[in-house]
């Protein structure tokens, strides 16, 4: 039975292989030696030598062994007097073939240390670099079951295998590599394993040719280790995301419990006490005061009914179901629309309206546009001071409607600008005013309708929401 190569024609024991390396070496060598008239010994001891190192460089320690006596018989018997003998008639003669035999027996056993050396040195570099590629792969977000597959594949024919398997428990399947099918071939299971848990196993199946020997189960047993660290590492960054994703849900249900809660509380507590002043008997109102109270239920419902309609468009948000139904539209009858329903939140704060003429109907769905300009026009009345100016402007660039809603309010610096349109964020200039709500569905509706949202500063002071809409559906 043969035994695993260490290397390129560098094997444990004598071969057939070796034998006959050894001896096509010394018979090219011999028949160059004798190929002219009164060789010198030395020369031929040359060539002899050349052959040593050609077997070994070829067949390894035994073809060099092997070469180096059958050179030294060839020398003795074709070039040392008494020619055609094995007998030596002088001692020097003797010495020097011996010399010959021990130097030619040396160069053939450093040259084939040299290169079962360096390919033990190869080796290590292609399991090494395996691991390195395997590790990365993995760490990288890429499908486990490719990583394995590559690495199952990639073992097979590093230790020249019949067949691979790798399971573990981070693929439903295990991953199989086939070359020859062979049937009764004994196979060997490797278990990867951390210091408390075992994450897989390798199955492997030698081939005839090639016994898997101690070299190669000392390197599946050292990618069985690597790869269960690996593994491990992959399945704890998996927990890891895992536990940052149940948190961050946490936090937002906390918040929006919180926001909710507060929200719902402050306009139901104003019409609480406007419907008790009314209902008391013995109160007495003047038709001003009655209007009032009136005015303030009526108000603080419509706040309800945005709070609610902000709950269920950031429902349908988060259930991919935001589709808008677009017809083409004026934005200005939806702006003035918006402002009018408005005036009572407005508290007073002028909104200015500049469009520019002969701006082109755009296709939107009008509900939606109309929440998205609410939105915006709460915020800008929540963080402005009273009496200030909003302004509304629209204009067409390139085939787009371009949208800002300024305010002149206290501002939101540069870094916080993309954060505030996450869902229940409020910035931190303001961190209790409102749900935080507005600002993401506005955008997600925006969105839907082929556009982007962003904020910019309002010259002079103050924030800018922009949005775009295209002007072809």
């Amino acid at each position: 039975m043969s035994t695993m190569a260490l290397g390129p024609g560098i094997s444990r024991r004598p071969t057939a292989r070796a034998l006959a390396v050894g001896l096509f070496a010394v018979a090219c060598a011999t028949l160059l030696a004798v190929g002219g008239d009164a060789v010198p010994t030395s020369a031929a001891a040359l060539a002899y030598v050349l052959a040593v190192t050609v077997a070994a460089a070829r067949a390894g320690l035994w073809g060099g062994l092997i070469a180096s006596l059958l050179a030294f018989l060839g020398l003795n018997f074709l070039f040392t007097p008494p020619r055609y003998t094995f007998a030596v008639e002088k001692t020097e003669d003797l010495v020097a073939l011996f010399v010959f035999l021990a130097v030619s027996g040396i160069v053939g056993t450093l040259l084939s240390t040299a290169l079962r050396q360096r390919a033990r040195a190869e080796q290590r570099e292609r399991e090494a670099r395996l691991l390195h590629h395997v590790a990365t792969r993995l760490l990288s977000g890429e499908p486990v079951a490719a990583v394995l597959r590559r690495f199952a594949e990639a073992v097979a024919e590093l230790l020249e295998l019949a067949r691979c398997e790798v399971s573990t428990d981070l693929t439903p399947e295990a991953i199989v590599i086939e070359r020859d099918q062979l049937d009764g071939a004994p196979s060997e299971t490797f278990v990867m394993a951390t210091a408390d848990r075992e994450v897989g196993r390798i199955t492997v199946k030698p081939s005839p040719e090639h016994e898997l020997g101690d070299a190669g189960r000392e390197v599946i047993h050292t990618f069985a280790g690597q790869m269960a660290l690996a593994l491990e590492r992959l399945r704890l960054a998996a927990e890891a995301r895992q536990a940052h994703v149940d948190a961050e849900e946490s936090r937002l249900r906390a918040a929006l419990f919180s926001s909710v809660t507060h929200d719902l509380r402050t306009p139901l507590a104003s019409i609480t006490a406007a419907v008790s002043s009314l209902e008391d008997g013995e109160a007495v109102f003047s038709p001003e005061d009655r209007r009032d109270l009136l005015e303030t239920i009526h108000q603080e419902a419509d706040r309800l009914n945005r709070l609610v309609g902000n709950l269920l468009d950031l429902a349908r948000m988060r259930a991919g179901v935001l589709a808008p139904s677009k017809v083409p539209t004026d934005i200005e009858e939806v702006a003035e629309g918006v402002i009018a329903r408005l005036q009572g939140l407005l508290n007073g704060r002028p909104v200015r309206l500049n469009l520019r003429e002969d701006l082109p109907q755009i296709p939107m769905d009008v509900l939606q546009i109309d929440q998205v300009l609410t939105n915006l026009l709460e915020n800008a009345a929540k963080f402005s001071a009273p009496g200030s100016e909003i302004t509304i402007t629209a204009s067409d660039w390139q085939n787009t409607l371009e949208v800002r809603v300024g305010d002149r309010g206290s501002g939101i610096p540069p870094e916080e600008r993309v954060r505030v349109f996450e869902p229940f964020v409020r910035g931190d200039a303001h961190p209790n005013a409102g749900t935080g709500l507005g600002l993401s569905i506005a955008q997600a509706i925006v969105i839907a309708h082929g556009g982007r949202m962003w904020i910019e500063a309002t010259p002079g002071g103050g924030t800018t929401v922009a949005f775009t809409l295209p002007s072809r559906g």
